[in-house]
């Protein structure tokens, strides 16, 4: 699927850093300045040539010359010379000269103009010297990073107000079924609450991804076809949960061929859950055909955004896991690649994985769990004990 796609292009937008959370850089960030850009104290105390206090303890102390404070948010003219001392707060410009800072708490006022410093200090121990933190010309983020609080951060301290993103990938979300119906809807035999189109939509935002379309759609072909057709006008994917297995009324993988005009990219993967999974190309869009059953569609999706994220911002998805070890013996599907659900515990002697035993079409077989762990086709499946890596669903 990767290949299939790999030139599609989202375009640019520039987007104020206070609405760039979970955004993707579409460019590369330099520094137009140095972090700090003035040597500053990173705690409350005062500024030292490191000589003056050389070997000072609390039985033998340097005794300082103050020469006076700086405020916060001032600037310090001050030269520091040969024992002498002045008092500066934490963030603070320290004087010219100044080789550490000493602790308040390592110092005392002995007189209005005299310190005795306690401690001994190191060349600019409790300090930021111009530049430590960032320099000017420096990577500040590179081109394809999702952006988190501590990246926010990074920007506005370089002075970046609004940035390059890209734009943030529209999908539809396309429920088909004659049996599903609202949440709120007065629940009848025969019909089935609307699980998938909420789910799925949800996936999506927390992806980064903005739900363009999201619908129910009538068991029936023409009216499918036409649904996907304007679905695929205005977004850059379409999901079709349900109607992709060989049921009587399974009519995506007919209506994508039709749609497509060329072959399917895939039809079926060998994965457990979501064997009945469909790929097409439609314009040159990636719709993808999704099971019905809520615990597959969502665990497809889970798979398909990571590879959406290759083809949108040509980087591999970051994803975090848990190490833990099974506290059962789980089998594989034979010759599948295999996703089992497990929750997360702590135990005696570290994180348990503990096994959640379902069917696909039990949406309880998600909510209760903490992610999935994977069993490679070419595996029988893990014994109870076994280290196993715990992905997140989200």
């Amino acid at each position: 699927m990767k290949q299939a796609f790999d030139g599609y292009a989202l375009g640019e937008e520039r987007v104020d850093i206070e609405n760039v959370l979970n955004r993707v850089l579409a460019s590369d960030v330099r520094s137009d300045v140095d972090v700090p850009h003035f040597d500053r104290s990173v705690v409350d105390g005062y500024a030292v040539r490191t000589g003056d206090a050389d070997g000072a303890s609390e039985s033998v102390p340097a005794f300082l010359k103050l020469i006076g404070s700086v405020q916060m948010g001032e600037e310090n003219t001050a030269v520091l010379r040969e024992n002498e001392c002045m008092y500066v707060p934490t963030g603070g410009m320290v004087p010219k000269g100044t080789q550490a800072m000493v602790m308040i708490e390592h110092a005392q006022k002995v007189a209005d103009d005299e310190i005795a410093v306690y401690r001994s200090a190191s060349m600019y121990e409790n300090m930021l010297r111009i530049g430590d933190d960032i320099r000017v010309g420096e990577m500040v983020l590179t081109k394809g990073k999702r952006l988190y609080a501590q990246d926010i951060g990074a920007l506005s301290s370089t002075g970046h107000r609004e940035i390059s993103v890209y734009k943030r990938p529209k999908f539809a979300v396309l429920s088909t079924g004659d049996e599903i119906i609202s949440p709120d809807s007065e629940l009848t035999m025969g019909k089935i609450k609307d699980i998938n189109t909420f789910a799925l939509a949800a996936q999506i935002e927390s992806f980064g991804g903005e739900v363009a379309i999201k619908k129910v759609v009538v068991d029936d072909f023409g009216t499918i076809k036409s649904e996907v057709e304007k679905a695929t006008e205005k977004c850059d994917v379409v999901l079709v949960s349900g109607g992709s297995s060989v049921g009587e009324k399974d009519y995506t993988y007919e209506i994508l061929k039709e749609l497509s005009g060329k072959e399917i990219i895939a039809h079926g993967l060998n994965i457990k859950p979501g064997k009945p999974t469909i790929v097409a190309d439609v314009d040159g869009k990636p719709v993808i055909g999704l099971p019905g059953q809520p615990a597959s569609a969502l665990m497809v999706l889970t798979l398909m955004l990571d590879i959406l994220h290759e083809v949108f911002y040509k980087n591999v998805r970051v994803k975090t896991y848990v190490a833990a070890k099974l506290d059962q013996n789980v089998a594989s599907a034979p010759g599948r690649k295999t996703f089992q659900m497990v929750q997360i515990a702590q135990g005696e002697h570290g994180k348990v994985a503990k096994v959640i035993r379902g069917k696909s079409g039990m949406i309880s077989l998600l909510s209760k769990s903490y992610g999935y762990f994977v069993i490679e086709s070419s595996s029988e499946g893990k014994e109870a004990g076994e280290a196993v890596n715990v992905y997140p669903l989200q």
